[in-house]
């Protein structure tokens, strides 16, 4: 049933992998990216956006801090720039320290909580992590997501699956999307309308399983003929 309590921000949180492999359709993310900013800037302006890339050269550079989403710049080509490998690990683990330290401050100034997910893009597998395994990531998201945060997974190989599996992304909140610019304009708003339907359920002070965040529809996998992928 609705409440009265205030309606919470929804933090999205993006990490974006940034290595080398991705220049086949670094355009193709800039314009998706980009995509996804002005649809969720169309509706209620109740989010802010953080946004980190990562590769190996710099495993966590925040592009976006905190910002309102109607009040996010554009990801441009030059913003945008593949390159290295790919420490995956390392990068989740800086992104879930750098938003636990948001929550932590803004519980000591008594500002309400935000409604946390974290969404990460990758078409590679870990390959040059230096700081944290797999066994505390897989921790480290077990623990937020008892406080309730969300965390999606998103990547260019049915693999991703197991990847995510061994660190603890609920397969639900995961999709596979192929390296080409339509696969992945698909797999963007198949976010954004995600990110809407959670927005709106947090608008209406719904119950709702914040393990699953596609809600059981994943677009882009759907286009590629892919079912019953297993847990």
């Amino acid at each position: 049933m609705p409440t009265n309590t205030p309606t919470p921000i929804n933090h999205l949180y993006f990490l974006l992998d940034r290595s080398g492999s991705m220049a086949s359709i670094a355009d193709d993310v800039v314009g998706g990216f980009n995509t996804f900013l002005a649809e969720q800037a169309a509706d209620v302006d109740d989010a802010r956006v953080t946004l980190v890339q990562f590769d190996s050269g710099d495993p966590f550079e925040v592009v976006v801090d905190a910002k309102r989403i109607a009040r996010v710049p554009e990801l441009t080509t030059d913003t945008y720039v593949p390159r290295g490998s790919t420490p995956l690990l390392d990068a989740t683990g800086g992104i879930i320290e750098h938003a636990a330290r948001r929550q932590a401050k803004r519980a000591k100034a008594a500002k309400p909580a935000e409604e946390i997910t974290v969404v990460t893009i990758t078409d590679g597998f870990e390959n040059a992590s230096r700081a944290f395994t797999r066994d505390r990531i897989r921790q480290m998201i077990a623990a937020k997501e008892t406080d309730g945060w969300t965390f999606v997974f998103l990547s260019a190989d049915l693999d991703g699956y197991a990847d995510a599996g061994a660190l603890g992304y609920d397969q639900r909140s995961v999709q596979s999307w192929e390296t080409t610019g339509e696969s992945f304009a698909m797999t963007m708003s198949s976010v954004s309308r995600a990110v809407s339907d959670k927005r709106r359920h947090d608008r209406q002070g719904a119950r709702y399983d914040k393990g699953d965040f596609f809600r059981g529809v994943k677009e882009a996998e759907a286009a590629r003929g892919v079912a019953d992928i297993e847990d």
